[in-house]
C-alpha cells in the first residue's frame, strides 16, 4: 500500500476503538501534507490505522562508542553520476556537495580538529553496485555518513543494506515518494518529492483552471510510472479521472500513434513526465503535431538541457519547482555568490539540495560525534531543522514535505509564478 499518498484501510463506519483513536491523535499532521481532498477514502469515514505516522527508531547499540584516536580527516561518502545521461546533473550535483565540505573546512573542520574530506564513488555502475558501494564505503573506506544517491533506482537498492551496515544516509535528489517508505531508520531525504509535485500540479489544473480533458504522457521507466502516479491519483480524487495515460520510451525519436490518440482526446491540458532531454522532444512534437493544449511537467525540467532541447515549443508551459529562493530570507545571494565563484555557472535545485543536504549531514555529525548511531539521532531529531538555502520541514517518515512552487516558460527562461 506504499504507493498511495496515504496507507490507510477505510471502515464504512466512524467508530474507532481505543488503540486507533490514539493513533489518530498521535498523528500531528497528514503524511505527505497531503491535502485534505485528496486523502484517500475520505469522507467514508475514518481510518481503522494510519500508517507512516511515526518516525523510523533504531534501538541498536554504539551510542555509547567514544570518537576513534587516529584519525587525519572525517571522511563522507558521495555517490553521483559521473558518467552516463545523468553526468551533468552530477558535475552540478557534486560542486554543491563540494561547496558545502568548503564552507564547513574554512570554519575549522569538525569541531576544529579535523578537515572533511569527500569518498567520491560514481553510482552509474552495474545495476545493485550502489549496495555493495555503500557496504565499501562504510568498512574500507571508513566514511561516517553517505551523500547521495541521485537515481532513485540506486538509492532503492542501497537502502536494503543499510539496516545491516548502520550507517547515516541523505538522500538530496530523489523525488520517488516511495523512498521513504520502508521505515529503514538511517535514510532522511531533504528535495520534495514527486507527491508534492503531483498535488501541485492537480490543484492548479482541476481546481485553480477548472481543466477536465487532460491526458498524461510519461516515460516507461521508474521515474515517470511512479512520478506521475500520486497526480493520476489526486485527479480521480477530484472527480477529473485521466482521460487518457501514454507511455513514450527512451530510444524513440518520433510518436505517430501516439500523438494521435492524444489528438483524438481534444485535451484541455497534457501532462508531460519524463527526463529532461526526452520529455524536450516530446513537447517540440507535440507542438509540430498541432497539438495545442496547456502542457504542465515537474521539477525536473527546469533544467537547460530540456530547455535547449524544446525550444521555442516550451514556452507558456507550467512547471513545479522544489522551492522559491526568497522562502530562506538573505540566505540565497551568498550561497548563489559563492557558487558562482566556485562553480561559474548559476545554482539549480539539484546543487541547492545538494550543498544543503552535504550541510545537514555535517551539522549532525559536529552535533553528535564520531558515532553513527549518534549521528543518526540526530539527523532525526528535529521535524523542522534550521535550513541554509532551502526549507525544510519533514513528515514523520523524514521525507521534505516544504511546498514546492509553480510557475512557466517565458521568453525561454522558467520564472517563478507571483
Amino acid at each position: 500500500m506504499g504507493g498511495g499518498s496515504l496507507a490507510i484501510v477505510a471502515l464504512a463506519c466512524c467508530w474507532l476503538p481505543p488503540a486507533a483513536a490514539a493513533q489518530e491523535g498521535a498523528a500531528a499532521g497528514r503524511y505527505g501534507e497531503t491535502p485534505a481532498e485528496l486523502v484517500p477514502f475520505h469522507g467514508v469515514g475514518e481510518a481503522y490505522w494510519r500508517f507512516f505516522s511515526e518516525p523510523p527508531q533504531f534501538r541498536g547499540p554504539g551510542r555509547d562508542q567514544p570518537d576513534p584516536d587516529g584519525l587525519e580527516e572525517v571522511r563522507l561518502g558521495v555517490l553521483a553520476p559521473l558518467s552516463g545521461p545523468d553526468q551533468a546533473l552530477g558535475e552540478r550535483y557534486l560542486a554543491g556537495v563540494q561547496l558545502a565540505v568548503d564552507q564547513a573546512n574554512a570554519a575549522g573542520g569538525y569541531r576544529g580538529r579535523l578537515p572533511y574530506a569527500i569518498v567520491l564513488r560514481d553510482e552509474n555502475q552495474a545495476w545493485g553496485a550502489a549496495a555493495s558501494t555503500a557496504v565499501e564505503l562504510r568498512y574500507d573506506s571508513q566514511v561516517w555518513g553517505i551523500v547521495g544517491a541521485l537515481s532513485d533506482t540506486h538509492s532503492h537498492v542501497m537502502n536494503r543494506v543499510l539496516l545491516k551496515i548502520e550507517l547515516p544516509v541523505v538522500n538530496t535528489s530523489g523525488t520517488d515518494p516511495t523512498l521513504t517508505e520502508h521505515a529503514i531508520p538511517w535514510m532522511v531525504r531533504v528535495r520534495p518529492d514527486d507527491r508534492q509535485n503531483g498535488y501541485a500540479l492537480a490543484r492548479r489544473i482541476f481546481q485553480e483552471e477548472g481543466r477536465q480533458r487532460v491526458v498524461v504522457f510519461r516515460s516507461n521507466d521508474r521515474y515517470g510510472r511512479v512520478g506521475t502516479s500520486e497526480f493520476v491519483d489526486a485527479a480521480r480524487r477530484l472527480h477529473r479521472p485521466i482521460q487518457l495515460e501514454l507511455r513514450f520510451q527512451a530510444h524513440q525519436t518520433a510518436w505517430p500513434a501516439e500523438l494521435e490518440r492524444i489528438r483524438d482526446q481534444r485535451p484541455e491540458a497534457v501532462v508531460i513526465w519524463g527526463p529532461a532531454e526526452l520529455a524536450g522532444r516530446v513537447v517540440r512534437a507535440l507542438r509540430e503535431a498541432g497539438i495545442e493544449a496547456p502542457l504542465y511537467g515537474p521539477d525536473r525540467l527546469v533544467d537547460p538541457l530540456f530547455l535547449r532541447t524544446a525550444g521555442e515549443h516550451a514556452e507558456g508551459m507550467v512547471l513545479t519547482h522544489p522551492f522559491d529562493p526568497a522562502q530562506v530570507a538573505g540566505a540565497w545571494p551568498p550561497f548563489r555568490e559563492a557558487y558562482l565563484a566556485r562553480d561559474g555557472q548559476e545554482p539549480d535545485a539539484v546543487a541547492a539540495y545538494a550543498f544543503e543536504g552535504t550541510r545537514f549531514l555535517i551539522q549532525a555529525i559536529e552535533e553528535a560525534g564520531l558515532n553513527r548511531p549518534l549521528i543518526r539521532d540526530r539527523m532525526f531529531a528535529a521535524p523542522e531543522p534550521p535550513a541554509a538555502v532551502v526549507p525544510l520541514r519533514f513528515d514523520a517518515t523524514f521525507n521534505n514535505t516544504a511546498p514546492v512552487r509553480l510557475g512557466r516558460i517565458e521568453g525561454g527562461v522558467f520564472r517563478l509564478d507571483g
